[in-house]
C-alpha cells in the first residue's frame, strides 16, 4: 500500500473509533444517572484499575502502556461527563 491508502484506511478506523467512543460516552451517561439514582459516587478505582487491566490484555505487548493511557483519559472524561 502506499501512504494514501495507508491513511484512508486510518481514516476509516478513525470514523469507526469516534462511532465507538460516541456510544462509550452515551452509556456512561446512562451509567451517571443510575449511579445518581442509587445515591453511588462517580469514581469507582477498582472498576478502573479492572478496564485497563482487561483492555491492556486485548492488544500487543509493546501497545500495552499507550492503551493504558488512552483508556484513562477515555474513563477521566466519562467521570467528567458522569459528574455534570
Amino acid at each position: 500500500m502506499d501512504l494514501t491508502q495507508l491513511r484512508e484506511r486510518i481514516d476509516q478506523i478513525d470514523r469507526q473509533v469516534a462511532a465507538l467512543l460516541t456510544e462509550r460516552m452515551g452509556i456512561s451517561e446512562e451509567v451517571a444517572a443510575y449511579k445518581k439514582a442509587n445515591n453511588l459516587p462517580v469514581y469507582h478505582p477498582e472498576r478502573e484499575k479492572q478496564v485497563i487491566e482487561k483492555v491492556c490484555g486485548l492488544t500487543k505487548e509493546e501497545y500495552q502502556p499507550s492503551m493504558a493511557v488512552i483508556y484513562q483519559c477515555i474513563m477521566d472524561e466519562s467521570k467528567k461527563l458522569q459528574e455534570k
